[in-house]
Parts: structure tokens; sequence; C-alpha cells
């Protein structure tokens, strides 16, 4: 999250923990979307994308470092509540989706938007609070979310009538991706062992969201 003053968050709190930990300061810049956040990755531009899931294209650009939390990617839903099998079960019924522009969902939902007739009713958008909008109208059925960003925000925004699909999207550790041209192998590494000596303190962090989305204090 940006107030126009400072950064906040779940993975903006383990990037801070990780890196200081490892011995580098760090600056965080908005962007607009995950996709534009590849794209200044590449170009050099920024030196760090966080909250990234590992695939083969994205491993042609970038180092990617351990694993430092998991990722589920989940469906939010303001009134399409029957249980199913596999995700295409949905496309096929005709029901749309927003999502995060250049975020990764898994395999399943790749290969399902290589179809023409079921992409036409996958919407990116980049803000999450307008596709959590958007669920709250009725405009869309589904919101691809992952479960700790779309309950908090969920929470934050008073969103009562949107509720949690019982279906798991993907499942997958999330990583650091890090600009080759900014990190040699032994500035990964001191970002890995960082990560695994942080282990606790990470798995904290997490559970203070989780507890927060639950309504502990």
């Amino acid at each position: 999250m940006y107030d126009d003053t400072s950064y906040s968050g779940l993975d903006v709190e383990i990037s801070e923990a990780v890196f200081l930990h490892a011995g580098f300061c760090i600056e965080f810049v908005k962007l607009p979307s995950s996709a534009r956040g590849i794209v200044e990755l590449q170009k050099g531009e920024i030196d760090v994308l966080p909250s990234a899931s590992y695939n083969k294209e994205r491993a042609e650009i970038a180092h990617f470092s351990k694993g430092y939390r998991r990722e589920r990617m989940r469906l939010f839903t303001h009134q399409v509540t029957t249980p199913i099998t596999n995700l295409t079960e949905l496309f096929a019924a005709e029901y749309t989706f927003t999502a995060n522009p250049g975020a990764y969902y898994g395999e399943e939902l790749a290969q399902i938007l290589t179809i023409k007739w079921y992409k036409q009713r996958f919407f990116e958008v980049a803000s999450v609070t307008q596709r959590m909008e958007l669920v709250k109208r009725g405009r869309v059925d589904f919101l691809i979310e992952d479960e700790i960003s779309g309950l908090y925000f969920k929470r934050l925004l008073g969103y009562k009538n949107i509720v949690l699909h019982e279906y798991v999207v993907n499942d997958n550790a999330i990583h650091f991706m890090l600009n080759r041209q900014s990190f040699d192998y032994d500035k990964v590494r001191k970002i890995n062992n960082a990560i695994k000596a942080l282990n606790p303190e990470l798995r904290r962090i997490e559970a203070k969201y989780t507890e927060w989305i639950k309504g502990n204090p």
C-alpha cells in the first residue's frame, strides 16, 4: 500500500527485513502493475521485484531468490459459490474475471487464456481496490487475487458481501526477482542467507497480517 508519504504491507515489511539483514539499503518505487515492474526490471530501471512467482520465462531475465513465503491465488466473488473441480468450469459457464496485469496465476489459468473465447472474459486492472470494486458492483463475477492480499483489502474496504470461493487457483512460493546487472551470485547468496536466517521473523510478520484479517488485534 502507498499513502502518498510511505509504503506499507506484508511484502514491504518482509523486503525491509531481508535486505537490511543482508546489508543492503532499499528504496521503494511505485509502479502501476506487476507487468510494468517486470519491464522496468528487465530494462535495469529497478533492481528488485518482490512477490514474484517463478516461471521459466522470468528466470531468463532475472535471478530468483529463495522463496520467502507462499502465495495462494484464490477466487473472490460477489455471489458465485458453487463448488468446482477445475477453473475451466467457470470460464465455460461464461463468468467474467479480473486480475492484476503481469501477475502469474499458475499453469491452469495460463492454458485457459490461450483460448480466445475464454480470454475475452478476463479483464486486467492494475489497482486492487478497483478490481474489488468491480466484483462488489457485480461488473465482473470473480477476482483472482493472492489470498492474504484479497482478504486484507476486503476487510480494509468493508466489503462484507465479497466472499472467498473454496477453489485454489494456484499455490506456490514467491521470491524476489533480482536484476542480473545489480546482483551477482554473491549478493544473491546474501539475500538467500537472510531469508533463511529470518524465517521465524518472516512468519511473525505474516501472522500479524493474517490475525488482523481475522479481526484479532
